[in-house]
């Protein structure tokens, strides 16, 4: 059998097309949707692979659609909004490979980021969930320096909390999964930090997990600081959240060592003290709002800033 390459050349099929599948769950379904399919499409050492992009309930407009399908992907529409998970799920279903990689629609990646995915299986057979390092895309507005200070922090916590082994590592933008492993987390579709749930129902079961450092995407940061807040209560929430499902000792995995934690401030705050200190008086605002999270269900405002 032979397929078109999308660098236009005539190759067999790789065996990569049987072992992997890349999906994309998505509403806003703009043009970055089109910008990370280019670049998964892009991606080397690795071959052709499936790749779905599930639409939620939702309709793309006729030239994102059109360009998806240039691109080889596979396009699914949900004729009722189900939530991300839904589409997760929905994915999850359709593969018939060893592995997924579930990623999002405003996602960028480095070439060779697919493949250390993939050969992270290759070297431990016993792999069940892994991550990719989540960077941040450079910083074009002030609002988005500011975050990256916390960002800084937050990556530094989770590459050498446990080596990577903990629940802030594991991010939602770039997961992959055994696929008859990722059928058994069995994800409520009304959960909403997904991510979390997806790492501590992998240790429940005894999967093993790894951060595959090296394995770099990108992530452009919200440009209003209404959604930068959202994005922050929603992980404040993720501990009541997931105490529903885990019991009140899931707690206990939340907090990381405090001379950890106090390390990486420390760093950032000598590095980069002005944006530091604006980041510690807007983590001092967020503590005073409300929590919107505890009413909702499924569904949330979708980030539109990143998205363009």
């Amino acid at each position: 059998m032979t397929i078109k390459d999308f660098g236009g050349k005539i190759t067999k099929q790789s065996i990569v097309d049987k072992i992997l599948t890349v999906g994309i769950p998505t509403y806003v379904g703009g043009e970055s949707l089109v910008r990370a399919a280019r670049s998964l499409r892009a991606s080397t050492g690795i071959g052709i692979f499936r790749f779905i992009v599930a639409v939620d309930g939702n309709q793309l407009k006729p030239e994102i659609e059109s360009e998806l399908k240039k691109l080889g992907v596979e396009v699914v529409f949900a004729s009722v909004r189900g939530g991300q998970v839904a589409r997760l799920k929905q994915i999850i279903a359709m593969c018939q490979t060893e592995l997924v990689v579930l990623t999002q629609d405003d996602i960028i990646f480095e070439p060779d980021a697919i493949s250390k995915l993939v050969n992270a299986f290759e070297r431990n057979q016993k792999l069940t969930m892994a991550n990719a390092n989540i960077m941040p895309t450079p910083a074009g507005s002030t609002i988005e320096r500011i975050q990256h200070s916390g960002t800084r922090i937050g990556k530094y916590i989770a590459a050498h909390w446990r080596r990577g082994d903990n629940y802030l590592s594991a991010n939602g933008r770039c997961q992959a999964f055994q696929v008859a492993w990722a059928k058994k987390l069995d994800i409520p579709e009304e959960v909403i930090n997904s991510d979390a749930f997806a790492y501590f129902k992998n240790k429940k079961l005894g999967g093993t997990y790894e951060y595959i450092h090296d394995a770099v995407v990108y992530d452009k940061s919200p440009l209003f600081v209404a959604e930068y807040v959202k994005q922050n209560k929603k992980f404040q929430y993720s501990a009541d959240e997931l105490a529903r499902y885990f019991g009140e000792e899931i707690r206990k995995e939340y907090p990381p060592p405090v001379a950890l934690s106090v390390k990486a401030a420390f760093k950032e705050g000598i590095r980069h003290p002005i944006l530091f200190g604006m980041y510690t008086m807007l983590r001092i605002y967020m503590a005073f709002l409300p929590n919107t999270f505890y009413k909702t269900k499924r569904f949330w405002d979708t980030d539109i800033s990143t998205k363009r």
